[in-house]
């Protein structure tokens, strides 16, 4: 499953399970001598091997979501789902290092997304819609059903910059994120304009993704399942409260959910405040080099995603400690594999890390 969301503008993704990149603008998935259409083929080619389902995934960030909502379920001629509650993302136990992952994604949506791997039933799709709640209000023009950003020229409609152009006044609104979830049929296509974080999730024995295509996310974030006895049962009796009334459920986490979004608020203003050492520079790409990682994406994400934990501490001064934090989910899927090696790639990034900046 590939998720997106978005930043600006509505995104939408056509994609098997573990079968994406991410993408630059625009997103184009028809079939042709694109990128998008290379991606499409390989899509097709993918599906072909596999019983995966497709799914499009649609994120929109603005005022005129229902009717891109209802556009889509015109298309696939289906009426429109009613909204699932969503579960709290304050109320998910454990699986502390795919939670950080995200929200440090949302705070520098730079680091360029998260691969999540980890066993079937692990939360791994409920954590990512549970996300959506936490993300903060996005400005956008109203009424306009492209969700055009008021302020960029090249995240907006025709219609928009058009009446930009004439001088009019653009009346604007502030919206929160929806996440949109449809299956794909054929011959639907679309090319937008967007800005995104890409979210992976998958399951090891479905296969892994090849090197090149994981060098793309970000960061990476392996979730186990819960072998604590007493945490297993908390987690089936918190999932049992929130079936039986995910109203009453929600409400009860609201306080933590409200503190949560202003963390995250905070240290999304307060990021480029966030300053680095040179010498933490150094040692993260001695480790990098050391590590024999390919090219220069897993040195800068390490430093970003360093810097979006500092932010997230209320901090303004990188520590080794936050380097020590992030760097395993930045470099472990971009290490060479060994078929003999049985250690786990962060294992031997964590060691590595303390060798080094010891």
């Amino acid at each position: 499953m590939v998720s997106l969301l978005g930043t600006s503008s509505s995104s939408i993704l056509s994609c098997p399970r573990l079968s994406s990149t991410p993408l630059t603008s625009p997103l184009c998935f028809r079939p042709g001598n694109t990128f998008g259409g290379k991606l499409y083929r390989r899509i097709q080619s993918e599906t072909k091997k596999s019983r995966s389902r497709h799914h499009v995934l649609v994120t929109n960030v603005a005022t005129g979501i229902n009717s891109i909502e209802q556009l889509f379920w015109g298309l696939l001629g289906k009426k429109e789902e009613s909204a699932r509650p969503v579960y709290p993302f304050a109320a998910i136990v454990g699986q502390d290092e795919m939670k950080l992952c995200l929200l440090l994604n949302v705070i520098d949506p730079k680091i360029g997304g998260v691969m999540i791997m980890g066993d079937r039933g692990t939360g791994k799709s409920t954590t990512v819609r549970s996300l959506v709640d936490l993300l903060p209000e996005i400005t956008v023009v109203a009424g306009d059903p492209y969700n055009s950003d008021p302020k960029d020229p090249e995240f907006m409609g025709k219609e928009v910059r058009e009446r930009v152009r004439k001088g009019e006044e653009l009346d604007v609104m502030e919206t929160k994120i929806n996440m949109v979830d449809l299956p794909l049929e054929e011959g639907i296509s679309i090319s937008h304009p967007a800005r995104f974080i890409l979210i992976g999730s998958g399951n090891p024995e479905e296969g892994e993704l090849r090197p090149q295509l994981l060098d793309r996310f970000g960061m990476h974030a392996q979730v186990g399942t819960v072998r604590d006895a007493e945490l297993r049962v908390k987690i089936v009796e918190e999932r049992a409260r929130f079936d039986s009334n995910p109203k009453e459920f929600r409400e009860s986490y609201l306080e933590e959910q409200m503190k949560l979004q202003e963390q995250i608020t905070s240290a999304r203003s307060n990021l480029s405040g966030v300053e680095i050492d040179q010498d933490l520079k150094v040692k993260i790409s001695r480790v990098c080099a050391e590590l024999d990682v390919d090219g220069l994406r897993g040195d800068i994400v390490t430093n970003r995603a360093a810097r979006a934990l500092a932010a997230l501490k209320g901090r303004d001064h990188v520590t080794a400690e936050d380097v020590g934090i992030v760097i395993p989910n930045c470099l472990r899927h971009r290490l060479r594999k060994d078929p003999l090696e049985s250690m786990d790639s962060g294992i031997v990034v964590t060691e590595k890390f303390y060798e080094v900046f010891s």
